[in-house]
């Protein structure tokens, strides 16, 4: 009987081609990212995508915080909604190591815009004083979409980890396709949200370790 293939196996390649791609787009000189926020020492750009003119977003800053309590945060796709209040619920699926499958939904928006939801597979690839934390959208048979929810699709999302002495240098990169029939400008202003999420976690982790 042959033994049948692990999921991490099956999408591990996908997320190898999604890193390849990440750290293409990932630097600020060579492509053509553009400023949209420069506050507290957080930095947000955006770049069009010439074919879907939908935006990609970039968030980046220093946080004074180690990696590894950095992706503890990020793993824990039930708890987005604690640095996301786009975030309505998180799920996961499968789990192997620094590997998941997760189900994700966010809220709808503007009164108007239906709520979305996306299957993500993600893993961590640690080179160095890089991490890379990279998640990108795949189809399950048994989680189709949901009624009165439109299923997206998120083409790169992902996280740059760099060590520095006194915590983490970190850039935020996501592109997502929202699906359905949606303006555009409504789509951009969402994407350009989710460049703060740096700053957020920052904040997050503040909180933690003030309660202890």
């Amino acid at each position: 009987m042959l033994q049948q293939e692990s999921p991490q196996a099956i999408y591990q390649q996908k997320l190898e081609e999604t890193l390849q791609r990440f750290k293409q787009i990932a630097p600020l000189e060579g492509n053509n990212w553009k400023l949209q926020s420069n506050k507290n020492g957080y930095q947000i750009h955006t770049m069009a995508d010439q074919q879907s003119g939908l935006l990609l977003t970039r968030g980046q800053g220093f946080i004074p915080y180690e990696r590894e309590e950095i992706i503890t945060i990020l793993e824990k796709v039930e708890s987005r909604m604690d640095y996301d209040e786009l975030c309505e619920s998180g799920k996961t699926i499968f789990k192997a190591d620094k590997f998941q499958i997760f189900h994700q939904q966010f809220k709808s928006m503007f009164y108007i815009i239906s709520g979305r939801d996306f299957i993500i597979c993600s893993n961590t690839f640690e080179e160095g004083d890089f991490w890379y934390a990279i998640g990108t959208s795949i189809e399950l048979p048994n989680y189709p979409p949901i009624k009165g929810i439109v299923r997206g699709e998120i083409k790169l999302a992902g996280w740059i980890l760099e060590k520095k002495e006194g915590g983490t240098q970190c850039t935020f990169i996501t592109f997502v396709d929202p699906k359905g029939s949606l303006p555009i400008k409504a789509i951009n202003l969402v994407a350009t949200v989710q460049g703060e999420v740096v700053e957020k976690i920052k904040k997050l982790l503040d909180k933690q370790k003030n309660k202890k």
